[in-house]
Formats: C-alpha cells, sequence, structure tokens
C-alpha cells in the first residue's frame, strides 16, 4: 500500500498523521474580502468541521476492545480526523466565524454508524468506513473546485482530503485480506 496521495498536484504524505502547526501558521483571514466569498467559504467550513466530527465519532465508535490490527488503524485513523476537525475548526476561527450550533446533530449520526457497524462486525466496519470516506472525498473535490480559497486554507483541505484517500486505500486493503463468509 502507497504511503503518498498521487491524485493532487501537490504530493502529501499520507502517513502523516498529526502535521505539526506552528503559532505563525495562524494568520486572521477575513480583512478585506468579498461579502459573497466569506458567505461560501463559511458556509463549506462548517460542512466540512461538522462532517469531520461526524468521521471522528464514526472511528471512536468501531473501535473494540481488542488487540489486533483493524483497531490500530481505526485509532489512527480516528486521531487523523480529530486533526481534520481540529484543522476546520481553526480556519472557522481564523475567518471570523464559529463553529455550528447544531453539529451535535452530526455526532449522533455519526454514533449510529459507527456503533451499528461495530455490531455488524469486521466487514461492516471496513465497508462503511469506505463508504464515508468516499463521501468525504466527492465532497472536499466540489468544495476545491466551488469555493474561491485562500491558499493556506486551500491546501490544508488538499491535505485533509489525501488523508481521506488513504483511508479508503487501507481499508480496501484489509477488506481484501478478510476471510471470505460461507
Amino acid at each position: 500500500m502507497c504511503g503518498r496521495n498521487t491524485k493532487s498536484e501537490v504530493d502529501y504524505d499520507v502517513s502523516i498523521i498529526r502535521p505539526q502547526v506552528r503559532n505563525e501558521d495562524i494568520s486572521m483571514k477575513a480583512e478585506e474580502m468579498d461579502v459573497s466569498r466569506l458567505r461560501n467559504i463559511k458556509k463549506a467550513l462548517h460542512a466540512l468541521h461538522t462532517l469531520e466530527l461526524m468521521a471522528t465519532t464514526i472511528y471512536r465508535f468501531q473501535i473494540t476492545g481488542r488487540d489486533c490490527e483493524l483497531n490500530r488503524q481505526l485509532i489512527a485513523a480516528m486521531c487523523n480526523e480529530m486533526t481534520h476537525y481540529q484543522d476546520f475548526q481553526v480556519k472557522l476561527y481564523e475567518y471570523g466565524f464559529k463553529p455550528g450550533i447544531i453539529r451535535w446533530a452530526y455526532w449522533i449520526v455519526g454514533f449510529a454508524f459507527g456503533y451499528s457497524s461495530r455490531l455488524l462486525g469486521r466487514k461492516a466496519i471496513l465497508k462503511t468506513a469506505i463508504w464515508v470516506e468516499t463521501k468525504a472525498v466527492r465532497h472536499y473535490a466540489e468544495l476545491l473546485k466551488e469555493v474561491d480559497w485562500d491558499e493556506d486554507t486551500r491546501k490544508v483541505i488538499e491535505k485533509d482530503q489525501a488523508d481521506e484517500n488513504g483511508h479508503i486505500s487501507r481499508w480496501k486493503e484489509l477488506l481484501s485480506l478478510s476471510k471470505p463468509e460461507g
């Protein structure tokens, strides 16, 4: 399994779960920006922030107490999704916005997907993860295309999208290693 994403112009190392952020990387972004551009950015950041909360919650409730490779990978994916959630929370504040008030609903959806797939077993966990991450990659692509992002925010979104592609590859590989049911 390849540790690098080759689908975008920039090659992101998806084996890095939590990229380093320095104090000087934080900057205020909304000054002198067009109102309609800010409105689109706010809507997109709210969507990304809440969907990453859902992804984090799905993985949290898929993890069992067993000492196995699947749990190790789910923990790594959860950590990575927590990083994405933080990325978008920081971006919301950099633009002068606050997180959406109904984000708790995405936690509930994440719980439902995560816990129900866990109850159904390993294949359901992997198939759910592949399905959710595939939706995320498509959503990231739409938002990268439709929204006029500043360059720093665009790079964060591209890196997070590359991570989601890495998760899909990882889950597909683990699914292919699953024993056939019979």
